[in-house]
């Protein structure tokens, strides 16, 4: 197998890694998804794909440190926490218009958040991703662990690695968010009622976990 390819089939399984597993950014894809469509899920996902891209440039280049920083560190908990519960509140916000929705008036019966649209739907993705400690851990400590430097040749593989890692977590934002979007078009308000409170309760969790391990972390 020519160098090349290895280097790509090696981004594409880190990218599956950092993208499937069930977190804030797969639950808020799931809610889009359901009550936007596939472009609103999709649009999340570009914004969790972007970061991820550009942790894994990071750790390609060996900066391993960057997630050593205190500040940083602290920083990102404490933001992603804030936004975590944010999230989990408008979550429940939109369970409550969906139980009051009048499908007559509203059409599907879907209810609208100021971030509804693709922008705002690449800005949350974007900071989920970015504010999310379990992310920089994922890149920076399990990753060097468990494949070591990806810059062994002198960078020369790192566009490969980088557009494995695109292909991968753009693959599966494709999948979710299509069979998600599929689901939407046979959406009712009760089980949209219900995806948002199991959303909620799910970014809630996260967050009271996040805010757990920093006071263990002090003490």
């Amino acid at each position: 197998m020519p160098a090349g390819v290895g280097f790509f089939a090696k981004g594409i399984l880190l990218g599956l890694g950092a993208a499937v597993p069930i977190g804030p950014v797969n639950v808020q894809l799931a809610r889009r998804a359901l009550r936007h469509g596939f472009f609103a899920g999709f649009a999340l996902g570009c914004g969790a794909v972007t970061v991820d891209v550009f942790y894994a440039v990071l750790t390609s280049t060996g900066i391993e440190r960057v997630a050593q920083s205190k500040p940083l560190a602290w920083t990102l908990r404490i933001a992603g926490i804030a936004l975590l519960s944010y999230l989990g509140a408008m979550c429940f916000r939109g369970e409550r218009e969906a139980w009051r929705a009048d499908a007559v008036t509203t059409g599907d019966g879907a209810a609208t958040t100021p971030d509804a649209g693709p922008g705002g739907a690449y800005v949350t993705g974007l900071l989920l991703t970015l504010l999310n400690p379990m992310t920089l851990a994922f890149w920076f400590v399990a990753v060097p662990a468990l494949v070591g430097p990806m810059s062994g040749g002198g960078g020369r593989e790192l566009p490969m690695v980088c557009a494995g890692v695109f292909a991968g977590t753009v693959s599966w934002v494709v999948f979710f968010a299509g069979v998600l979007s599929l689901a939407g078009k046979f959406r009712r308000n009760w089980w949209l009622a219900a995806a948002d409170a199991a959303g909620g309760a799910a970014l809630l969790v996260f967050a009271g976990a996040a805010l757990l391990s920093s006071i263990r972390s002090l003490l």
